[in-house]
């Protein structure tokens, strides 16, 4: 049987032991005043209950995981794995309105989150080094972020991140990313769902370096 949290106020919820804010949280209202994120980074999308899910399910992280999160938004997923033990997290997005968001939520939380305002295309192999763990949920929605993503899925590869997993409701962007990164990794992807806090379904793409031929195929490329 599900352990039972008390809420300490309304418009919250508990979600993988995690404490998040709903649009209607008298925080968010005032927030909403002074930061208005104008990069999709408005709620807490979905996506990111399948990415705990999996974490919890498949025991992905460890307490050596150095995290990036890929358009963090308000930080939910970034949140879970440092509550679960991960040694550092960075949440990435390129609208820094949404970084009110996240603190107020890691705070809530009692955690830290790194922040680093910048596009995926921008990031170097000097910070990619920083990190083994790459994740993100609902990045991926049009085709332009499906180049933009297998390029720098290619880039953090080569530069050492171990493991990539990315969740979506599945778009075809999303899809064709998949598809794009199989030709140089060792791709999973797999059908997930998730019933708390409420049905969700979707994908999982979990994305690993190659075998030490197809790498350095890659890195020819």
């Amino acid at each position: 049987m599900p352990e039972v949290f008390e809420l300490p106020e309304d418009n919250l919820f508990n979600v993988f032991n995690i404490l998040l804010l709903e649009n209607k949280h008298r925080l968010v209202k005032q927030l909403k005043k002074c930061y208005e994120p104008n990069v999709h980074g408005h709620k807490t999308w979905s996506s990111s209950f399948l990415l705990m899910d999996y974490f919890q399910t498949e025991q992905v992280l460890k307490r050596t995981s150095k995290v990036l999160e890929l358009g963090c938004g308000w930080g939910a997923a970034s949140i879970y794995c440092k509550k679960n033990g991960a040694e550092k997290v960075t949440g990435l997005d390129i609208d820094e309105n949404v970084f009110p968001y996240l603190e107020v939520q890691a705070a809530l939380n009692d955690v830290k989150i790194e922040e680093l305002k910048r596009s995926y295309d921008k990031l170097t192999a000097r910070q990619f080094n920083q990190f083994n763990l790459i994740i993100g949920a609902d990045i991926c929605f049009w085709d332009d972020l499906a180049v933009m993503l297998e390029k720098m899925v290619k880039r953090a590869l080569n530069a050492g991140v171990k493991r990539i997993v990315l969740a979506d409701p599945g778009r075809q962007p999303f899809l064709d990313l998949a598809e794009r990164v199989s030709g140089f990794a060792k791709v999973s992807l797999r059908e997930w769902y998730v019933c708390d806090p409420e049905y969700y379904d979707g994908y999982i793409l979990d994305i690993r370096p190659a075998k030490a031929k197809a790498k350095a195929k890659a890195k020819a490329a």
